[in-house]
């Protein structure tokens, strides 16, 4: 009896490594099929994290670590007038993504710690429910510095849970502003609504300290 509950937890436990796996980088028809589930979960907090946006007049976006390419549709559809770009390190996301076929809107396998891009490329970036999945935080945050324009934004948002579970060292808004002034930028603003949480983020000026 006790092999029994010692073989099925060891299951539990390889399930939920896989399923861990597909949610930092979605592969084949398990990968499409949570894509589609995390629309469902989560697009409410992206519609909310982006009518926080003060800022209309957006002419670039960046928006990181996308699955289907659900968000960065909807940012497109709420600044039809910018081109936006969605990137993901998952092949099956961005086929899934590229799917929507619409003008300035363009999907690209790439690393968020290594964009390519030119500096200083967008004026606004934004980052749902991935963040706490990438690999090197501090490249990434280095990268997203140099991609971004002097005035602009970084807007991620996120479960408060995911960040507890993934970055406990990270989850008091004073430990996250520190490791950010450390990357050259600034936590503008945090709040909460609900199970979620969103951060506002600028580029600090070159020297600054």
């Amino acid at each position: 009896m006790n092999a029994v509950i010692i073989g099925v937890a060891i299951l539990f436990f390889l399930l939920f490594l896989y399923l861990l796996k597909q949610s930092k980088q979605p592969t084949g028809l398990v990968g499409i099929w949570m894509m589609k589930i995390w629309n469902q979960v989560y697009f409410p907090m992206v519609e909310w994290a982006i009518s926080q946006l003060e800022q209309q007049n957006i002419k670039n976006i960046l928006d990181v670590g996308i699955g289907n390419g659900q968000s960065t549709l909807y940012l497109k559809q709420y600044f039809p007038n910018s081109k936006v770009i969605g990137i993901d390190i998952s092949k099956t996301a961005i086929t899934q993504a590229k799917k929507w076929n619409i003008a300035d809107l363009n999907f690209e396998l790439k690393d968020v710690g290594q964009t390519t891009y030119s500096a200083e490329s967008f004026d606004l970036i934004t980052a749902f429910q991935t963040h706490f999945h990438w690999p090197d935080l501090s490249r990434a945050f280095f990268e997203l510095r140099r991609i971004l324009r002097r005035d602009g934004l970084i807007l991620l948002a996120c479960e408060w849970s995911k960040l507890t579970y993934f970055q406990p060292e990270l989850k008091k808004e004073e430990e996250f502003a520190a490791f950010l002034n450390n990357k050259g930028l600034k936590l503008v603003s945090s709040q909460r609504k609900n199970q979620w949480i969103l951060y506002k983020i600028v580029k600090k000026p070159e020297g600054v300290i």
